[in-house]
């Protein structure tokens, strides 16, 4: 009898022991969402992950908010096919297309949702458009995900687009060619991915400037300037540095409460005001523009406070640290 005991004891002991363990790793451990998914970037209400996938260069999650998809990169949604996310790509695209004076051949990094793609297609001048992710899974996903090509409109597999897999700078920094408009739209770095600074840089955007042809514009998304305006100047303090003329812009999304910051350069002066968009969508009218291009009091007091970022020195990650603490 007792040995019959000891050896249920023994197996319901074994039974915890899985059971807690896979109860630490799903709630707790790599195969929970909170590696996934950061608490303040969770939906609000209900919702469903579909999908987890760990790649070499991030962790990502497909997640089902009411019949959108929201596609989670280390934790912050990266991108989505709601509304904000047609705003979001109306003003990083539609910006420097206007202000460049020809739209021929566009380089756009970090376009693997083929959002951006998507508007920059929208111009009948555009013969070329090169568009780079580092993850191969998420230039699948802009490729072959149906809610996601319905929402980008197949703008990855258009015949004008070329799509890259690789690093955006060492893809610049190798190439021959130029381009009229180049598009940055990566997120900012952090502790889980401080390799991104790179992109960020006076080295990098010196490159940058080698590969921009005579009177074409860069846009740079300077995440959200409403938590960290001091992210956004120094990135236009960089460019400067690297003799760039600016001109800063931005967007409130009313249904989010956060303001996302932009930075345009070129090598020729700018002014906003001679600004004038050659397509116009649901959002970005000449009316919404001009409030693109009016920056508000908070943001404008915190220019000339930027900071250079080089490839030697960690400005935006402390920058980010601070504000979000990772």
């Amino acid at each position: 009898m007792n040995e019959l005991f000891w050896l249920a004891l023994g197996a319901a002991a074994v039974l915890f022991t899985e059971a807690a363990g896979w109860f630490y790793w799903r709630y707790f451990g790599k195969g929970s969402i909170k590696s996934y998914m950061n608490e303040d970037q969770k939906p609000e209400g209900d919702f469903r992950v579909i999908r987890k996938i760990n790649t070499p260069t991030q962790k990502i999650a497909l997640v089902d908010v009411d019949g959108e998809m929201w596609i989670y990169s280390n934790g912050d949604v990266m991108f989505s096919t709601t509304r904000d996310e047609d705003e979001y790509a109306d003003v990083i695209v539609h910006v420097p297309m206007a202000a460049a004076k020809n739209v021929k051949s566009v380089l756009i990094i970090g376009g693997g949702g083929g959002i951006t793609t998507r508007e920059a297609l929208r111009y009948e001048d555009v013969e070329k458009i090169t568009t780079i992710d580092i993850d191969d899974v998420m230039i699948d996903f802009g490729k072959n995900l149906d809610r996601l090509v319905e929402f980008n409109k197949g703008a990855l597999n258009h015949s004008k687009v070329e799509t890259v897999i690789g690093d955006g700078r060492n893809f610049v920094e190798n190439s021959t060619e130029t381009w009229d408009v180049i598009i940055v739209d990566i997120p900012e770095p952090t502790s889980k991915c401080p390799i991104l600074s790179r992109l960020f840089t006076l080295e990098f955007y010196n490159q940058l400037k080698d590969h921009l042809n005579p009177e074409g514009a860069i846009s740079i998304a300077c995440s959200t300037s409403s938590w960290m305006p001091e992210y956004m100047w120094s990135i236009e303090t960089t460019l400067q540095e690297a003799g760039f003329f600016t001109v800063p812009f931005h967007n409130f999304s009313t249904k989010e409460g956060e303001d996302w910051g932009y930075i345009l350069a070129s090598t020729l002066p700018v002014d906003a005001k001679d600004i004038k968009l050659k397509v116009t969508s649901d959002f970005l009218t000449e009316e919404r523009l001009q409030d693109v291009l009016h920056l508000p009091y908070y943001l404008v007091n915190w220019d000339k406070k930027g900071k250079v970022q080089t490839d030697r020195n960690t400005v935006l990650l402390d920058i980010v640290k601070e504000a979000f603490g990772y």
